[in-house]
């Protein structure tokens, strides 16, 4: 489809003689023909930045070019270096599909000339209809890909071997794409958007990607099962798309990778993998936005514990009597040392203590708990407890305590 789309661009720029650009209804660059003369620096900026940016597009839509139906001359712009243009909308029936961009600054278009982009562009509006509609039949094939049915999965990975959609025997990994702060029916089509962003950037038969209600997910082709890193690339592409299209929005956005994995029959547990790293870097932002699911640690068995009323009960009652004396100190100094393998001076050092302050609020806490900070068991137990504490919602401390402190703690 996309070697259509290109191929008519081409012939449209060869019959007019003038430098043509194809663009989606959002003004990101679909295809563009050969430079020729005359070009401007917003065409050059459009296809080295795949978008038009901000004040440009606001220029061409003062012009009315969304509710267009027929061609539209837009006016030079000197100060932004814009060159005179010919709008023309791509409608497929009544739906805006996108732009047909042609320089003509001195005019040299005459009615001939725009009678005949417009049969050529009533061509590529039906082929990015196709392809609109492909793309929504690619993302029920992945759903069912990642569905609990065996039977679904075994489908999908039909059709997918049939219309060549991804390699079947080539390694790949599941980026789950999530929005926090956004509820799900605002996130879903920013969500879209940016996985379509990432979509044509990666190219067709190394992506599949599909959005949910309030995460997006991406089916990423990578070198091996020991090297993720091509994927990692592509999830912080995504991230960063989903994050400029919610800006200046109230949360983060995490980008979460499963493991590698060797068959599509095995997506589902990439997938999987995913949504719980995703989920621990959400309750756990010193984790960072890209969290990789073999990254993770005992993270990866607490994880899969279920975020229930039992947590709590499970949770050592040592522990519990350190939280309800609500001294978020000692709590803090306890996870550091801990963390930090009962190293001493690097626990000092990481909360810019004296080393006498750090041994006082470590007695502190075992007068507290009634632990010994001497015995393995005792020291797992709260260990264990601080970490499920801290991603089932429990902690009573900030997490950002436990990493590089913003500023120097109290020193005696």
């Amino acid at each position: 489809m996309a070697g259509e789309i290109q191929e008519l661009v081409e012939d449209l720029a060869d019959r007019l003689g003038v430098p043509v650009m194809l663009e989606d209804r959002e003004e990101r660059v679909v295809a563009y023909s050969s430079q020729s003369s005359p070009v401007d620096e917003v065409r050059r900026q459009s296809i080295l930045r795949r978008k038009t940016e901000p004040e440009v597009m606001a220029w061409f839509r003062s012009f009315g070019i969304l509710q267009a139906t027929a061609p539209l001359r837009i006016p030079r712009h000197p100060e932004q270096g814009i060159l005179a243009r010919l709008c023309l909308p791509v409608r497929f029936r009544s739906r805006l599909m996108g732009f047909v961009w042609l320089i003509d600054d001195d005019e040299a278009l005459g009615d001939e000339e725009v009678a005949l982009a417009r049969g050529l562009v009533e061509q590529l509006a039906l082929l990015m209809y196709e392809e609109e509609l492909d793309q929504r039949l690619t993302s029920r094939i992945l759903s069912h890909l990642l569905s609990s049915s065996e039977e679904l999965r075994e489908a999908s990975i039909s059709q997918i071997a049939d219309q060549h959609l991804f390699p079947t025997d080539a390694p790949f990994v599941v980026v789950v794409l999530v929005p926090l702060g956004i509820p799900g029916p605002d996130a879903r089509e920013p969500l879209c958007q940016a996985l379509w962003d990432v979509g044509r950037e990666v190219g067709p038969g190394d992506i599949l990607h599909m959005a949910c209600t309030d995460h997006g997910i991406l089916l990423v082709r990578t070198g091996s099962l020991d090297d993720d890193e091509g994927a990692a690339s592509c999830a912080e592409r995504g991230r960063e798309a989903l994050a400029r299209r919610l800006a200046p929005g109230p949360g983060r956005v995490i980008a979460a990778l499963g493991d590698p994995q060797g068959r599509l029959c095995d997506a589902i547990v990439s997938y999987r993998q995913a949504r719980l790293a995703a989920r621990v870097a959400a309750a756990v932002p010193g984790l960072g936005d890209l969290p990789r699911w073999r990254r993770l640690g005992a993270y990866r068995v607490l994880a899969q514990i279920p975020s229930d009323q039992a947590v709590e009960s499970s949770l050592d009652p040592r522990l519990l009597a350190l939280f309800s004396s609500g001294d978020l100190e000692a709590i803090t100094t306890l996870e550091t040392y801990l963390d930090l393998a009962g190293d001493a001076k690097a626990t000092a050092d990481r909360l810019y203590l004296h080393r006498a302050t750090l041994y006082y609020r470590l007695n502190k806490v075992e007068r507290l708990t009634g632990i010994s900070l001497k015995d393995g068991e005792d020291r797992l137990a709260m260990h264990l407890g601080l970490k499920l504490s801290r991603l089932c919602g429990l902690h009573p401390a900030p997490e950002a305590a436990t990493g590089e402190p913003s500023r120097p703690g109290v020193t005696a």
